[in-house]
């Protein structure tokens, strides 16, 4: 995937990964290029979003690059249910049995049948809710990750959840990545951090970058100690 790019080529198939913002929607063109390439590959891709229609989700990635295989990417628009993440893992954990009833719900889609799940805003999902079921949705994505090799990439805006239940959600996951913008003297920095990873020794600088048509570029002429 496109995580290669930035130095991180040992990353495995069956992680959790949070995918940070400060501000802006970097994050989603950084989703559209692991779709793209995923898709490529002739991996299954779901791209869940809170945002987008499905075919608004479509057209955005048509404009960005051409999807190949189109059969292969599940679309699911306007998402808003956290606890149905947890039908499409499995219907009857222990949340969803505990609010929904044993033998409530349909199972509208399946997350275990794809190889990588884009859900973006995950954190909007959770922002009237308490630790617990956000700890336990974690630990349900991570359970379905291992059991099915799915990657999983969950994005966030800084700030939109308490700070407690940030570093939760930091905590949990198998790995995090998080794109920052500094304004100094009229122009715009953009840097990589990605202060864990698993299978991989963290880095010991950000990363520069700049975000052309073509998507993300690393920018080697800047790096940040």
């Amino acid at each position: 995937m496109v995580l290669t790019s930035f130095g991180l080529k040992n990353v495995p198939s069956n992680v959790v990964l949070l995918v940070e913002e400060d501000i802006g929607d970097v994050k989603s063109v950084f989703f559209r290029k692991i779709t793209s390439d995923a898709l490529r590959s002739g991996k299954k891709v779901f791209y869940i979003s809170t945002r987008n229609s499905e075919n608004d989700l479509k057209e955005e990635m048509n404009k960005f690059d051409s999807i190949t295989k189109p059969e292969l990417l599940t679309a699911i628009g306007n998402f808003s249910d956290h606890i149905a993440l947890l039908d499409m893992c499995y219907k009857r954990h222990r949340l969803y049995s505990r609010l929904h009833g044993e033998n409530n719900g349909s199972l509208l889609h399946n997350i275990s049948e794809a190889d990588v799940c884009i859900i973006d805003m995950f954190a909007a999902l959770f922002v009237h809710e308490d630790t617990e079921v956000i700890s336990e949705t974690i630990e349900a994505l991570i359970s379905i990750s291992r059991k099915e090799n799915i990657t999983f990439l969950l994005s966030a805006d800084m700030g939109i959840l308490p700070e407690r239940a940030e570093k939760i959600i930091r905590s949990m996951v198998d790995g995090v990545i998080q794109f920052r913008t500094e304004y100094i003297a009229g122009k715009i920095n953009r840097y990589i951090n990605i202060p864990k990873m698993k299978g991989s020794i963290p880095l010991n600088k950000m990363i520069a970058y700049n975000v052309t048509s073509q998507g993300i570029t690393m920018d080697m002429r800047e790096r940040v100690g």
